[in-house]
């Protein structure tokens, strides 16, 4: 007897110090006509992260949970510990949604691409994604961004606003606000963008400090990026089958390192994998490979391009047997580039119809650049000038 009444004593005593602890392993998840959506309980990270569950959003790929979002992300940023801002977090679901809005001091946090998706609902004309101008401090990890344009979506995946030039502009961490910043410090890893009719992503003028890393860009209907801003850094990502570039390049000094780019160029076949338009970038061990256009195009000033490799890029437009018989490994058309350790080669030798798919290694259109060392083989013809 003794001994049940110390039982029934330690049983009291938990409750009223840590009820939660009982209550968290009897909730229920939320169900709708889509399927089972995602458990409304607590997320991980304690008081400074808040569930986008708890404020009624389902994930289950049917009901409309943008209402929902921007409710839990209003409470994110009013959140005075930490000051404006927390972690907004995706349990694994579908979330479909009309667009949305980023706001300064938010990390957005989902379980990975794949499980935890912010997807554009059919029909509807927005980016998935927006940063405005007056956002800055930020963070995406975990999420897939889909357009959904199989289903009438449109726009781009990630999408940020132009802003003013000048540096005069820019706000750093000082938790104040701004009606604009034009430095970003926007940190986005492990995101995949998909199925948008425009751009997996598009930055505009004139944004700074956006570092993307180990993202995946795929499918999209123009480009898998485009930007035109500057001092941003682009690394460990895979971009593939995009309309008509895998990157379109028209800002300065960013960095592009350690990637594949891949199967680009299919719609449009005037540009090239990597399209390079702006000044003083530096693109590093990145690799374009298999596309229906030039491998890279540099038509900007003081670019660098160093260990890269241009790999059976030149087919047919839809037709992968076939070369164009147009297409280089690099065209270089701007002036006071560097090509350092750069290679052009063909796994596939000669195509079926028996010409190779990269038509001539390099096409020197502007001799006006510091070093070109661009070695070659199993590509057809020896390099020309225009």
């Amino acid at each position: 007897m003794k001994h049940v009444s110390t039982c029934l004593s330690v049983l009291v005593l938990s409750t009223l110090l840590f009820p939660g602890s009982i209550r968290g392993q009897t909730s229920q998840p939320t169900t709708g006509k889509g399927g089972t959506g995602v458990s409304a309980t607590s997320a991980p990270g304690g008081l400074s992260t808040i569930s986008v569950a708890n404020y009624g959003a389902r994930g289950d790929g049917s009901a409309d949970d943008t209402a929902a979002i921007n409710s839990a992300m209003s409470a994110c940023v009013a959140r005075a510990l930490p000051h404006n801002g927390c972690v907004l977090y995706f349990p694994a679901g579908v979330y479909i949604t009309t667009g949305l809005t980023l706001r300064s001091y938010v990390n957005i946090k989902g379980d990975g691409w794949g499980a935890s998706v912010l997807l554009l609902k059919p029909h509807t004309a927005a980016n998935v994604l927006t940063v405005p101008v007056d956002a800055f401090n930020f963070s995406i990890t975990g999420l897939t961004l889909d357009g959904n344009s199989e289903n009438g979506g449109s726009g781009n995946c990630f999408f940020v606003a132009p802003t003013s030039k000048e540096p005069a502009e820019w706000n750093t961490a000082n938790k104040q606000t701004a009606p604009v910043n034009a430095q970003k410090w926007g940190h986005v890893e492990e995101v995949m963008f998909s199925h948008c009719s425009v751009d997996g992503i598009h930055i505009n003028a004139f944004n700074y400090m956006l570092f993307f890393d180990n993202f995946y860009v795929f499918d999209n209907g123009v480009y898998g990026i485009y930007t035109e801003g500057t001092n941003s850094g682009f690394t460990n990502f895979q971009i593939e089958r995009n309309g008509t570039a895998g990157i379109h390049l028209a800002g300065s000094n960013d960095r592009f390192t350690s990637g594949e780019v891949i199967w680009n160029g299919g719609t449009v076949g005037t540009e090239a994998a990597v399209y390079v338009s702006g000044a003083r970038n530096i693109i590093t061990a990145v690799e374009t490979e298999d596309s229906y256009t030039n491998g890279f195009f540099d038509k900007g000033n003081d670019n660098v391009f160093m260990g890269c490799v241009s790999d059976s890029n030149g087919y047919a437009p839809k037709n992968v047997d076939a070369s164009s018989r147009v297409a280089s490994g690099f065209v270089i058309a701007g002036s006071g580039g560097v090509y350092i350790g750069d290679k052009v080669t063909s796994y596939r030798s000669r195509l079926p119809d028996g010409n190779f798919t990269t038509e001539w290694p390099y096409r020197l259109e502007n001799r006006d650049n510091g070093k070109i060392d661009i070695t070659y083989d199993s590509t057809n013809k020896p390099p020309r000038t225009r």
